[in-house]
């Protein structure tokens, strides 16, 4: 097991040559480096973003949201199909399905879309504009299959969040989770869309025996070039609230009591952000896992 977490600089990798905040694990490192830039990390976390130096925030409430992401392509993958992207007032997580090389490159063009927003003036419909993205994405990746019959199936999961005024706009597609931690009490704010999640839905299943389901990885939608349906919400916000978008490399194998309890426990984002992926190990971590750790401060 890795010591302490430490500090050190580095480099970084962009996830879409867009936009330089956006950030990927190392689809072919045969080691796990401690890379960062003035951040903290642990051995086995593979990238770690610290945007404290970008300050969400809006003119009706003066409020910050400092984030730190981090992603680690586990211990049985050969290559991670996870993007993250940190920016100004917009968080993505894409988990990418499809196999080596559909899956990164489905993850890449869903954040490289996504990205865009972070730029544009806020047009107080977040949603709207975050859905435009992802249709955007959605006809990137159609045409992306129609050039190689290889990237047949491919897609991307994703969700995302993004600040608007005294609010936040969270949007997902498929088994990625957003997460509010509120008081010491955690939330879901975003709904799997899987086959055990319509399950439990019908009361056929109950909760912990979804998590044990030998189908739960298994999708019922994902952007991927055909229909999709987003589902979405506005959450206000206020001081000391902590958020967690993740992969299903966390969720699936780390339980919710576990997250909540690492949420709380450990403060430093950057260190709760080492604590959680190191879970996620400790559970034997058979997938690519990313996390977002933020959290609104007063300004």
């Amino acid at each position: 097991m890795p010591g302490s977490p430490v500090i050190t600089a580095g480099t970084h990798l962009r996830v879409a040559p867009a936009r330089s905040q956006a950030r990927r694990s190392s689809s072919n490192a045969s080691v796990r480096p401690t890379i960062g830039t003035g951040i903290t990390t642990q051995p086995y976390v593979l990238r770690t973003t610290d945007t404290a130096a970008a300050l969400w925030q809006s003119c009706d409430m003066s409020v910050v949201l400092r984030a730190v992401a981090a992603s680690d392509q586990g211990l049985v993958r050969s290559n991670n199909e996870d993007a993250v992207f940190v920016g100004d007032r917009l968080l993505v997580v894409a988990d990418g399905m499809g196999g080596l090389p559909a899956g990164e490159l489905a993850s890449d063009i869903l954040v490289t879309a996504l990205a865009d927003v972070d730029v544009k003036p806020d047009t107080g419909e977040p949603l709207q504009d975050l859905i435009a993205a992802l249709e955007t994405a959605n006809k990137r990746i159609e045409e992306a299959v129609a050039d190689d019959d290889a990237r047949d199936g491919m897609g991307t999961t994703v969700t995302t969040l993004m600040l608007s005024g005294d609010r936040v706009a969270a949007l997902n597609v498929g088994d990625s989770r957003c997460y509010l931690s509120r008081d010491g009490e955690l939330t879901q704010i975003t709904r799997d869309d899987t086959y055990v999640q319509a399950l439990v839905d019908q009361g056929v299943l109950s909760p912990d025996d979804a998590r044990r389901h030998p189908q739960r990885a298994l999708v019922t939608q994902a952007v991927q070039g055909g229909p999709f349906r987003p589902a979405g919400r506005m959450v206000p916000v206020r001081v000391g609230d902590r958020f967690l978008l993740c992969s299903d490399g966390l969720s699936d194998y780390v339980e919710d009591e576990v997250i909540a309890t690492t949420l709380r426990s450990y403060a430093d984002r950057q260190v709760c952000a080492a604590e959680l992926i190191a879970r996620t190990l400790e559970a034997g971590a058979p997938d690519n896992v990313t996390v977002i750790v933020a959290d609104v401060e007063e300004q």
